[in-house]
C-alpha cells in the first residue's frame, strides 16, 4: 500500500479544501444568475445586502471602537492614581527617614497564642 508523506497530506488537503471553496462560489454565482429575478432586481437586491453588511460591521466596529477607547481611558487613569499614589508613599517615607523614624510592625512584636513565650507549659527551659 502506498503511503504519503505528511507534507504531501496537507497539501493535498490543501488543494481539497481551495477547490470546495472554488466550487461553492461557482455554485453561488450560478444560483443568483439563475434566479427568477430579472438582472436589474437582482443586482439590487445584491446591493441592498452589501450596504445592510456594510452598515452592521460598521456599528459593531464603532460600538467596541466606542468601548475600547473607553476601557483604555480607564486604564490609564488608575496608572496616572497608582503612580500620584507610589509618588506620596515615597516622599513620606523619605520625610520619614530624615527624621530617624523607624517604623516598628506591632503585629510582629507582639506574642501570639502559638508562640513560646506565650505558652510557658511547653517553653524548652523548663522542661
Amino acid at each position: 500500500m502506498f503511503r504519503m508523506q505528511k507534507s504531501e497530506q496537507h497539501s493535498h488537503l490543501g488543494t481539497v479544501a481551495v477547490a470546495a471553496l472554488v466550487g461553492g462560489l461557482a455554485g453561488a454565482v450560478v444560483g443568483l444568475m439563475l434566479a427568477p429575478k430579472s438582472g436589474r432586481e437582482l443586482r439590487q437586491g445584491i446591493y441592498r445586502k452589501a450596504d445592510d453588511a456594510i452598515e452592521r460591521v460598521e456599528g459593531v466596529t464603532s460600538h467596541h471602537a466606542g468601548a475600547l477607547k473607553q476601557q483604555g481611558t480607564d486604564l490609564v487613569d488608575k496608572g496616572k492614581q497608582l503612580a500620584e499614589d507610589l509618588q506620596t508613599f515615597i516622599q513620606e517615607s523619605l520625610k520619614l527617614k530624615k527624621a530617624g523614624y523607624i517604623p516598628i510592625n506591632i503585629a510582629e512584636d507582639t506574642p501570639t497564642d502559638e508562640s513560646p513565650a506565650a505558652n510557658p507549659a511547653t517553653d524548652p527551659v523548663d522542661l
